[in-house]
């Protein structure tokens, strides 16, 4: 088998390696359940039965009577082999691929066998629901997708803060909270100039993607009609929109909900995905499900920053879901709650690394966490915004007492006066303009940070001897920087949320339109002077990057971008500060070139 990053060369993959003992070993509850007990007795009554029909049937019966009480009570990697039997038993009885070229429709038939995603009516306005034999799911991403500046983290909402009361008055109802991140430098950028580079830019402490997503499930249960269903879902979702308010989150639509689920699943169409029984493969990634199975304290700092710090670890993407309810209105010891952990990496070396650092983890936050070995894909589905119940759940620690939040994830554009980093989510679902009105040394050290996120660049440009010392620098990591006369098309497939495209259009004193392009593409228009004809090409823009500015290029971009008097500073700033300003949001950075940036590109002040 074979895995490759896309834009990155194939790389071998090899037998992926067994899991650390500490993972699930040994320390898992050692309940009791009643049919261990039904197992030993009818084992006994076996033996009893057989002792009076001579010696064949007691041959017969001892071994059986023996493999009877070792499979109720034998343990190993720390849970009974009857558990194990029936994974094995439901691993063999399902699918473990989707058809072949399948989009996110087949890969949702996969992991939930039978569902249909239909329009309807929520909170007001059309929604994609998810309707299967369990219930109805409807699905919320939080944030506000026109906010492209990421250097302020906000806080979420626990899942279990979200539920309705337990009232018999409405049908039970499931809240998940998906939160999803991919490090930065990228792992296929890490080890050259562009990620070593950022590196020592960010400490490694800013993800390059961050991601959050709620889906709210209403459970058929006898006695209550599918009417019934859509209106409590409609209400639930109602409720809980009016306490995100108006930025905090929108219902997804049909297409949108199916896009979701196959970029957050790595499944790209082109690519198998398929079921191992310790993996699940998709669009070249290799991924590793795994459950807590003990939670920590979460009145001790670990154990609150949990969530957090999982969201950290050196994987090349991490999910984490973590579920609550139904409410039974006897919930005495909290309200039942799950948390899934799902890490996706290229190689089997970089799955087992993450997943030490995950062990460790939990461990040192006083929890555990098993390998969902032989139900990987329902530690798949557990880490969709789908809100289906992966396993048996206890009662989850208090939420006011977990953090939660999202934000300050995304490309590090420079520092603010305090030394906190302002960044902008540059690659997203739907193409980003950004125009820079500078030099093209800026240009160029936006595009080495961009490397270093995974992202591939392309060059249109009428002076390629401005840009090609710069590209012999950086060398061929990632794929390199191509570089193309302008209006030639760039090629080497759309862009990904693993690997997403940068397109720079350095072209002269032409105006050119940033006209959008398709999701996770970013197209960088660079301007060396600011002209009237400019204006409505800044004034489109999703986001400005501003360089030192003349009165004359502050008054057009203070009018184009409706800066008031803050257009003014635009003339006073230092030579190696810019504004970034995005729907009239502005803010002001020091671009921090490194030692590496300041070697590949010098100075880059404006000229």
């Amino acid at each position: 088998m074979t895995a490759s990053t896309t834009g990155g060369p194939a790389r071998a993959v090899s037998r992926p390696p067994l899991p650390p003992r500490w993972i699930g070993a040994g320390r898992l509850p050692t309940t009791v359940r009643a049919s261990q007990i039904v197992a030993v007795q009818v084992a006994v009554a076996l033996v009893v039965a057989a002792s009076g029909r001579g010696p064949v049937a007691v041959g017969l019966a001892l071994p059986a009577a023996g493999l009877l009480v070792v499979t109720a009570w034998g343990r190993w990697r720390g849970r009974w082999l009857f558990e194990w039997l029936a994974t094995a038993l439901g691993y063999a009885g399902r699918r473990h691929a989707p058809p072949a070229a399948g989009g996110p429709t087949a890969l949702l038939h996969l992991v939930l066998p039978g569902a249909v995603v239909r329009t309807a009516e929520l909170a007001g306005e059309p929604a994609a629901v998810v309707d299967d034999a369990t219930g109805l799911t409807a699905v919320l991403e939080l944030g506000d997708p026109g906010d492209l500046l990421g250097d302020a983290r906000r806080a979420l909402p626990a899942p279990a803060a979200l539920l309705p009361p337990a009232d018999g008055e409405h049908p039970p109802v499931r809240v998940q909270l998906l939160l999803h991140a991919a490090p930065a430098p990228a792992p296929g950028a890490a080890g050259g100039a562009a990620g070593t580079s950022y590196r020592q830019l960010t400490e490694g402490r800013l993800p390059g993607q961050e991601r959050a997503l709620l889906a709210v499930r209403v459970l058929r249960v006898d006695g209550w009609s599918a009417e019934e269903l859509r209106v409590t879902l409609s209400g639930t979702v109602r409720r809980i929109v009016r306490r995100l308010g108006p930025a905090g989150g929108r219902l997804l639509g049909e297409h949108a909900a199916l896009r979701v689920l196959g970029e957050l699943a790595h499944h790209d169409g082109a690519r198998p995905t398929r079921e191992t029984w310790q993996l699940v493969c998709a669009g070249g990634l290799l991924q590793a499900s795994f459950r807590l199975c003990r939670w920590p304290d979460p009145r001790a700092d670990l154990g609150r920053r949990l969530v957090t710090r999982l969201l950290a670890l050196p994987a090349t993407a991490t999910s984490v879901a973590l579920s609550a309810g139904p409410r039974t209105g006897t919930d005495a010891g909290g309200t039942p709650a799950e948390l899934t952990v799902r890490l996706a990496a290229w190689t089997p070396d970089e799955l087992a690394l993450a997943t030490q650092a995950l062990g460790r983890l939990a461990s040192d936050a006083g929890g555990e966490v098993r390998r969902l070995d032989g139900d990987q894909l329902d530690g798949l589905a557990a880490t969709l915004p789908l809100a289906v119940a992966g396993g048996p759940v206890a009662a989850g620690p208090d939420p006011e007492e977990m953090e939660l939040s999202i934000g300050g994830g995304g490309l590090m554009v420079g520092a603010n006066r305090h030394g906190g980093a302002v960044t902008v989510r540059l690659f997203r679902a739907e193409g980003t303009r950004l125009v820079l009105v500078g030099g093209v040394r800026a240009a160029q050290l936006l595009v080495l940070r961009a490397m270093a996120l995974g992202a591939r660049v392309a060059v249109q440009t009428g002076r390629p001897r401005l840009w090609e010392p710069f590209v012999r620098g950086v060398g061929s990591t990632g794929g390199g920087v191509a570089v193309l006369p302008p209006g030639r098309t760039v090629g080497g497939g759309p862009g990904s949320p693993m690997c997403p495209v940068l397109l720079v259009v350095d072209v002269g004193a032409t105006p050119v339109e940033p006209t959008p392009g398709p999701a996770w593409q970013a197209t960088l228009v660079v301007r060396d002077e600011l002209t009237p004809a400019d204006v409505d090409v800044l004034g489109r823009a999703d986001l400005a990057v501003l360089q030192p500015l003349d009165p004359q290029e502050a008054a057009l971009a203070g009018a184009a971008l409706g800066l008031g008097g803050s257009a003014e500073w635009l003339t006073r700033i230092r030579t190696d500060m810019v504004a970034v300003v995005n729907r009239r949001a502005l803010r002001w950075a020091l671009l921090s070139p490194t030692p590496i940036e300041s070697q590949l590109i010098g100075r880059p002040a404006r000229r």
